[in-house]
């Protein structure tokens, strides 16, 4: 029987059979990101328009908008590369579907989670933007949602699906930034 060491550094993966995806299916990323950022638009429109909190201090407004559209662009640039190569090397982006291939280049590269780190990045570019707290409030329940219920799941999956060679590539890359 042979018994296989973890590296001190790399993720723990169940020994259990391996899924066949990582099992998210309705609560699916793009549509919790889709309800946060227009959730917080609606909240921001009909409720906080005049309630500024970073303006409040002095931030002048022209700095909030050019910060937040950069930031917010910054954000969908990294996640648009990480689709885009994710489509180059053909594999699926449906989080219901087996993985066809363990992905490491492009943004992969700087990032276990480029899509997601974008998603995050739009709503904190919304935040400073439009100097809102509904956008705040969007920022942080779409980053918990997706390091607490999402990447986890996929990780899990990942490590049974591509073992070492998934343990190597997280001891190498960080699953946020």
């Amino acid at each position: 029987m042979r018994t296989h060491q973890q590296k001190p550094n790399a993720p723990a993966f169940p020994a259990s059979p391996s899924p066949t995806s990582p099992g998210i299916r309705f609560a699916i990323p793009p549509l919790i990101f889709v309800l946060c950022g227009g959730g917080a638009l609606a909240l921001e429109w009909t409720f906080f328009f005049d309630i500024g909190p970073l303006s409040a201090v002095g931030v002048p407004v022209v700095v909030l908008v050019i910060a937040g559209f950069l930031i917010g662009m910054a954000g969908f640039a990294f996640m648009g590369w990480g689709f885009v190569h994710f489509r180059l090397v053909g594999t699926s982006l449906n989080t219901a579907v087996a993985a066809s291939r363990l992905v490491d280049g492009g943004a992969f590269r700087f990032s276990r989670n480029p899509m997601y780190v974008g998603f995050v990045v739009m709503l904190l570019g919304g935040t400073i933007l439009f100097d809102s707290l509904p956008f705040l409030l969007a920022f942080l329940i779409m980053f918990v949602y997706l390091d607490r219920f999402v990447i986890p799941r996929e990780e899990a999956y990942l490590g049974a699906a591509f073992g070492a060679d998934y343990a190597d590539y997280c001891a190498r890359v960080r699953r946020w930034i």
